[in-house]
């Protein structure tokens, strides 16, 4: 799975979090498994989509997010992962009111 980002940012990220390779190899493994969760229980109408084309329209803050969340958890960082993860969730109605 290729994350909507350069090797680069995803460099940077992990850097960023203080994360060793294997946390970021664990990071980017784990982000995959959670996708590949939510693509397995994908609506109907996204039956005909592969996964990789599902991926490919994730952006890159999308993205970001959950390296970030991910990374969290792989650095030791379990509540702080938790608390970002939550405010995300709560965060999504609200902006998608604004667009409205």
């Amino acid at each position: 799975m290729k994350l909507p980002v350069d090797d680069a940012t995803l460099a940077s990220w992990a850097n960023l979090l203080g994360l060793t390779d294997e946390q970021t190899t664990a990071t980017l493994s784990e982000i995959e498994e959670t996708l590949r969760i939510g693509y397995e229980n994908r609506p109907d109408a996204l039956r005909d989509t592969s996964f990789d084309q599902l991926i490919s329209d994730m952006d890159a803050d999308e993205a970001a997010l959950f390296f970030l969340i991910s990374g969290l958890r792989q650095s030791g960082h379990a509540e702080a992962a938790y608390a970002v993860e939550v405010r995300s969730i709560f965060a999504t109605p609200r902006d998608l009111q604004q667009t409205s």
